[in-house]
């Protein structure tokens, strides 16, 4: 273990307001971080069994119409919308883009939309065996169309085709007016079926984020649990080893926090814990991850920073922790820090600056103490890092003399 002694580093990043640093635990990249990726998410496999279903249909209609009587346009033709929705269908199964969905869903309706007319114009009084499938069409979209600007656009597809259909048609005005009262009725209750939808799925995302907040979030200090940061790190880990950049951690443990409780009380414990969060994410950079680990014990990831850079970032962070004044005593942390290892677990790194914390207790408390294990393992000796360490202080306090 190698021990860093005090030094004068510059800031390693801007302040930030207390707010903006507490916001940034919730807005790390997720899954479903906005709500047309969870509709689309949620809505996936509905939509998928609708599109299937509706193929079925259509190919039920159409061969039941074939045993009955000869259609008036060829076979052909009549086929070509099913294999469109067919293509369309496939082509978007596995999609999670919600524009995507949104778009396969609309070219789906016309492809619909384009054979019941193909196949009314095709059949004796087919107007009116059309009509059903027209009155479907919008009642069974209205619930999957979740995203706002989908179901404008399907709505104005859904009308226009039967009253092109209609217009066209040469019957009395007042079976047009017929068939229009039946569209007028099923456009409302599709509108009626998506508003209800719609806000059924938003009142769902609200809740889910609310509950996904709750158990990721530490109330206290508003840094992200001990799962959610394991799972930020992974992502963290992931994208530097694709990119060949080394990682950081720092395992924070807040020094004789028990007397703090026991002399000065629970609360001022509490407040204790949420001056340091304050510090660290007020110190950390954007791209880094920090979390509360259990009882008084913080953990930091930074992406792109070696041994060096990380053993400088504790070193200030540790310094603005014992620099803060307004609280009944002075508060002080151990760290302990360590470099990822190329193609290890996860843990194998938090178990290593978890050793570097153990011994900066050991030896005094209040100091930042480096892992030498990735060290060797990388063919360099901890000396040099000493060396490396102690040249890196003397340049910071270079450059802070010449400021």
């Amino acid at each position: 273990m190698i021990s860093v002694g005090e030094s004068n580093a510059e800031p390693v990043a801007n302040s930030h307001s207390k707010r903006e640093a507490q916001s940034r635990a919730y807005e790390v990249p997720d899954a479903a971080n906005s709500y047309p990726e969870y509709a689309t998410r949620r809505l996936g496999a509905f939509v998928r069994a609708q599109l299937v279903a509706g193929i079925a249909i259509y190919l039920i209609a159409w061969i039941g119409h074939l045993a009955i009587e000869q259609p008036l346009i060829a076979s052909q033709l009549l086929v070509l919308p099913v294999l469109g929705m067919i293509f369309t269908t496939v082509a978007t199964w596995r999609t999670r883009s919600s524009w995507m969905l949104g778009g396969a869903c609309l070219l789906y309706i016309a492809c619909a939309e384009a054979g019941v007319i193909v196949n009314a114009l095709s059949w004796t009084d087919g107007i009116r065996t059309a009509l059903p499938f027209f009155v479907l069409i919008p009642v069974v979209a209205g619930t999957t169309l979740a995203l706002g600007w989908d179901f404008m656009l399907a709505s104005g597809m859904m009308l226009l085709a039967p009253a092109l259909l209609i217009l066209g048609h040469g019957a009395p005005v007042s079976l047009r007016i017929y068939y229009a009262m039946y569209m007028l009725i099923a456009f409302l209750m599709s509108l009626v079926s998506n508003i209800f939808a719609v806000r059924f799925y938003k009142m769902n995302y609200r809740l889910e984020r609310q509950l996904r907040a709750f158990a990721d979030i530490d109330e206290l200090t508003q840094l992200p649990r001990r799962r959610r940061v394991i799972e930020l790190a992974k992502r963290i880990i992931h994208r530097c080893e694709r990119a060949n950049l080394p990682v950081c951690v720092l395992y924070l443990d807040a020094d004789r926090f028990k007397s703090i409780n026991d002399i000065f009380g629970h609360d001022a414990g509490d407040r204790a814990l949420t001056l340091i969060a304050t510090q660290i994410q007020e110190a950390i950079r954007p791209a880094d991850v920090a979390g509360r680990f259990g009882g008084e014990e913080f953990i930091v990831f930074l992406p792109g920073a070696d041994l060096q850079l990380g053993a400088r970032i504790a070193e200030r962070l540790r310094k603005r922790i014992e620099s803060i004044k307004n609280f009944e005593a002075v508060i002080s942390v151990s760290v302990g820090v360590a470099q990822h290892i190329k193609g290890h677990d996860i843990h194998h790194v938090i178990q290593a600056a978890d050793g570097a914390l153990l011994h900066a207790k050991r030896t005094g408390r209040n100091r930042v103490t480096l892992a030498d294990t990735p060290m060797r393992v990388q063919g360099v000796s901890p000396s040099y890092a000493d060396h490396a360490a102690e040249n890196s202080a003397q340049d910071e306090d270079q450059g802070a003399t010449a400021s």
